[in-house]
This record gives structure tokens, sequence and C-alpha cells, in this order.
């Protein structure tokens, strides 16, 4: 009888902190979070796995008074030489196209992403760069969201860990 009460009392851990858990390694990792969003960005990819929109080959900002002005050609030539397209390290996301943005220059905006656990969910923005909201607008909401390949690596290298710790603390072997 005692194995019952013991695989009961197990059972009942888990069941009554198996959310929080899941919250804590959120909050906790969140690192992984913005780092996979950052690696998406540099390849040119939103969290919908589609390359960011507008392309330099069709964005109105090379149609406006400016240093740029008609220099599409140029800009994605200037892009290419400080951000050169690679594979992305975690995720190992393909280069991007030349005519896709990745957002980066010297790295402010990617900087300004964060992380943070509200509610049940973890919402990814821009914080400390001013013109992170106008990024933001730009290019959509979905550069925040994490593609099915960055959701599968937290999951692989940050949560399924993380609840493994939790079972065998819950008594689970």
């Amino acid at each position: 009888m005692a194995d019952f009460d013991r695989l009961e009392s197990v059972i009942d851990a888990i069941r009554t902190g198996i959310k929080d858990s899941i919250h804590e390694c959120f909050e906790e990792k969140r690192d992984i979070i913005t780092m996979c969003v950052t690696e998406q960005l540099y390849s040119g990819i939103d969290g919908e796995g589609e390359y960011l929109k507008p392309t330099y080959d069709d964005d109105p900002y090379f149609n406006e008074k400016g240093p740029w002005h008609g220099a599409n050609y140029a800009y994605k030539k200037y892009k290419e030489r400080i951000t050169p397209p690679v594979r992305s390290y975690m995720l190992n996301l393909p280069p991007r196209p030349l005519a896709v943005p990745n957002l980066f220059i010297i790295g402010t905006f990617h900087a300004s992403i964060n992380a943070a656990r509200v509610g049940d969910v973890v919402k990814v923005y821009t914080s400390g760069f001013r013109d992170g909201p106008e990024i933001e607008r730009k290019y959509g909401e979905a550069i925040f969201k994490l593609t099915d390949d960055a959701r599968e690596y937290f999951n692989i290298y940050a949560l399924r860990p993380w609840l493994n710790d939790f079972m065998i603390n819950c008594g689970y072997r």
C-alpha cells in the first residue's frame, strides 16, 4: 500500500506544480527566447517563417528624399558587407537573400529585444530604443514571435531539461 501512497504523492506534486514550473522556466530562460528572435531576424525571417517585407527592392524608404533615395542596390551591397548573410548558429536557418532586411546595422534594435512572462504567455518586445516601435509597425508584430524551429529549440534545450528536473524533484524516478 505504501507504494500507491508514494505514487499518489508524486502525481499530486506534479499536478499541482507543473504550471508554475513551466512559468519559472519561461522566466529563467527568457534569454534563449530573445536569442531565437534575434537569430530569426538576422536571417530575415519573422515568427511566421516568412521573409521580412518590405524587401530592399520594394521598400518605399528608397523613394523618399534622403541619402539612400533610389539606392536600393547600393544599400543591399552595403548590408551584404556589414552583415553578410550566413546560416544561423542555433536554429540552423539558411542565409537570408540579399534583398531581405535583417534589421541589424550596429545591433541597437536587436539589443533592445526583451522577453517577459505576462500571465501564462511570454511577450517579446522592444524597449530602450526609440526606433523600435517604428520598426515593429513597419515589419509587423510577427517579428517578435518564435518560429516553429525556435519553439522546438526552446522545448528541447530549455523546457525539457527543466521539466525533467521538476519531475525528479517531485519524486518521479
